[in-house]
């Protein structure tokens, strides 16, 4: 595809306008981030002043001037003549002076590349004046209670859409700043895109009654076309309901009066004239209603109430090509005689790293990177992180890094606030693996910069980096964790080999039945049973019960459902089971890539005999081999803790965590609120005593301070 893959559309009305502003601002920034662009200049009322200056614009960009014959029909109508003329699939609208910062718009582009088919804008940190924010705040705060639309601020300008969007939402008159609310009305996908303000200068006020008075004017239309116009007597039947239910009793009243007492007269009851009228009118609400705006809403894609005067043509090669090197010939005004011989186009310059924050619609593409990346873990997933935002609230902040359209690395982050451990960036909460993914080293750094000075932004004491494998740069470490893993064999009969002799003993003795006497001694077993059949419930019970052994608050039971509603398939519980039926233990296990990660598990108190512990995770591995899988995952522990001694007992080799921390705040230090803590004994004494139930209860919402 040679053309254009993004077109912005600028309406010029009034003469506060900065074309050069905005074509040079905006073309810079998209032709970072690798977009093909051009430029449709829709001039809506006098041209004179900014002719010359467009002239010089389309000499060095791909640029189209649309002239509407009057001028003054409206930003609706100037919207439709500049798509009708535009080329690109992914449609900007910018106003005419730059409302947000430029390279804010390769966000936009990004949304709809992502899949989106509208894209609304949200100006976070306003930096107009208060006057303006508050008017703006209660317009966009009436529309979300009267039409229950999500979005914070439609008053922006800047906004995005798929070709297609444009050519199926009817806008008119000036509803070109709702076109979101009617494209979610119609069922395309449409997201909302936070992006940063730049100060709006000499746009501040208070406007005359005249503009209030049409913004009310249409709030009461879009309510009505975006809840009504499938059903609008039901809106107007309310009102016409409502009239006659005041001025049908009113009127009855003096009418039953004048039939039952002698001499009484209407002629002198202006309350029989009010109601009458009243029910009247309602009938009549009940009847007909807002036609015409039902009307012209259902016919205007057919409408074309704009004629182009003119069209001025223009347009370089390549929209990146600075002031200068633009061809003799290119952009020249008509009837000028152009170069013999135009200079050759330069070499083109290796576009820069560009950190932004992942956008809505994008989880897609972040997953296809992780499964890419070497490095790339179950917890880098994106559904991960729903899982925690929508369990714990934890707020994502999660940033990517990108050179033009091409990925080059991410990073999942989330603020943490807790009593506990402070305020913090943490990558990734209730995970043991999280942190950068990278191509490549420079991609790396950009984004722990960038992470670091989110963290300054949000005042935060550190941002934490849970990396499997060490990363580049020095930053301050803990040590306090190891990990186990290990590659699995081809055939599942060779896992028992693999296990050292003293645990291969206590996994015969959990899974074979009863022995009969040898050489006059009985070795005890139990013939349990291990399926991948286990409930959330009978996990999350026996996980439960062995959090308050250790006197450690429980994570909730809605997040273990949560993760296997994500997850599906690639979420596995395996229990073990005597033959009387009882479950002893469970484990849920997550399977990505090549890699089964046993993560979650609980036991009874009173199995430690029987060796289930050291059968069931066998067993994870014999079915993992089996299923085609590569690599276990034993998940980290503390050193030397209890946890740790099993898995070396199990053939495991420790393996170092790469913890690392990017220390901000003053007082900030290395988190130590974990059980190896001394001063953590008296509480997870006290914690272990207390009732199952309590605990429980008290855990749901103590977790959310421990990610």
């Amino acid at each position: 595809m040679n053309g254009p893959l993004v077109s912005v559309v600028v309406a010029i009305s009034g003469p506060e306008a900065q074309p050069r502003t905005v074509v040079e601002g905006i073309g810079k920034a998209l032709h970072a981030a690798g977009y093909r662009t051009e430029f449709v200049v829709v001039l809506d009322g006098p041209a004179g002043r900014f002719g010359d200056e467009l002239r010089e614009l389309a000499a060095r960009w791909t640029l189209h001037v649309v002239q509407l014959e009057g001028g003054g029909l409206g930003e609706s109508i100037a919207l439709s003549a500049g798509v009708a003329k535009a080329r690109g699939e992914y449609i900007v609208n910018a106003p005419p002076y730059l409302q947000v910062e430029p390279a804010e718009i390769a966000k936009v582009v990004a949304a709809l590349e992502a899949g989106a088919d509208c894209v609304a804008t949200w100006r976070r940190s306003r930096v107009d004046p208060w006057l303006n924010q508050l008017q703006s705040k209660l317009f966009n705060w009436l529309l979300r209670l009267i039409m229950n639309a999500p979005f914070h601020d439609l008053n922006s300008g800047t906004r995005g859409f798929r070709r297609h969007v444009l050519e199926e939402v009817a806008v008119y008159g000036e509803l070109y700043r709702f076109v979101p609310v009617l494209a979610r009305r119609q069922g395309f996908r449409v997201v909302e895109v936070e992006v940063r303000h730049r100060e709006e200068k000499g746009r501040a006020g208070f406007y005359g009654i005249g503009v209030y008075l049409r913004r009310l004017l249409d709030i009461l239309a879009i309510t009505f076309l975006t809840r009504f116009t499938q059903r609008p007597l039901r809106f107007f039947g309310y009102l016409g309901f409502g009239a006659i239910a005041v001025g049908a009793p009113v009127a009855m009243w003096y009418l039953i009066e004048r039939l039952t007492v002698e001499g009484a007269s209407l002629s002198d009851k202006p309350g029989f004239v009010v109601g009458a009228i009243l029910a009247a009118f309602g009938v009549q609400l009940i009847g007909f209603g807002l036609i015409g705006e039902i009307i012209i809403f259902t016919q205007s894609p057919n409408l074309r109430d704009y004629k182009i005067e003119a069209t001025i043509e223009g347009g370089a090669q390549t929209a990146a090509r600075p002031a200068g090197e633009a061809g003799a010939g290119q952009g020249a005004p008509p009837g000028a005689a152009p170069a013999a011989v135009a200079p050759a186009a330069p070499a083109e310059p290796e576009l820069p790293l560009r950190v932004r924050a992942l956008l809505p619609g994008e989880d897609s593409r972040w997953d296809a990177y992780v499964s890419r990346h070497p490095l790339g873990t179950h917890f880098h997933r994106s559904g991960w992180s729903r899982v925690v935002s929508e369990t714990f609230h934890h707020a994502p902040h999660h940033l990517v890094v990108e050179q033009g359209r091409r990925w080059l690395g991410v990073l999942p982050l989330f603020l943490a606030r807790s009593p506990f451990l402070g305020r913090n960036l943490i990558s990734v909460p209730y995970a043991v693996y999280g942190g950068v993914l990278g191509d490549h080293e420079a991609a790396q750094r950009a984004l722990i910069d960038h992470a670091a000075e989110l963290g300054r932004e949000l005042g935060v004491g550190y941002v934490e980096l849970r990396h499997l494998e060490p990363r580049p740069g020095e930053r301050l470490r803990s040590p306090l964790y190891v990990t186990f893993r290990c590659e699995l064999p081809s055939d599942p009969d060779d896992v028992m080999a693999r296990i050292p002799k003293k645990a291969r003993a206590e996994v015969r003795c959990a899974r074979d039945p009863a022995m009969p006497a040898v050489a006059g001694k009985r070795r005890e077993s139990f013939g349990i049973r291990v399926t991948p059949d286990g409930s959330v419930e009978e996990l999350f019970t026996l996980f439960a019960a062995n959090k308050r052994r250790l006197g450690s608050p429980s994570l909730p039971a809605r997040w273990f459902q949560g993760l296997v509603d994500e997850f599906g398939k690639a979420v596995v519980i395996h229990r073990a089971v005597e033959p009387g039926g009882r479950t002893l233990a469970a484990v849920m296990s997550f399977c990505f890539k090549d890699t089964v990660y046993a993560y979650y598990s609980g036991s009874l108190d009173d199995v430690e005999r029987t060796g289930v512990n050291n059968w069931i995770y066998c067993a994870i591995m014999e079915w993992a081999v089996a299923q085609g899988y590569r690599r276990f995952d034993f998940g980290r522990s503390r050193i030397d803790s209890g946890p740790a001694r099993f898995k070396k007992n199990m053939g495991f080799q420790a393996e170092p965590l790469h913890y690392e921390y990017v220390m901000l705040g003053r007082h900030a230090h290395l988190p130590d609120f974990h059980p190896s803590n001394p001063r953590l004994d008296l509480p997870r004494r006290a914690w272990s005593r207390l009732p199952f139930f309590l605990t429980n209860f008290l855990g749901a919402h103590l977790s959310r301070y421990l990610p």
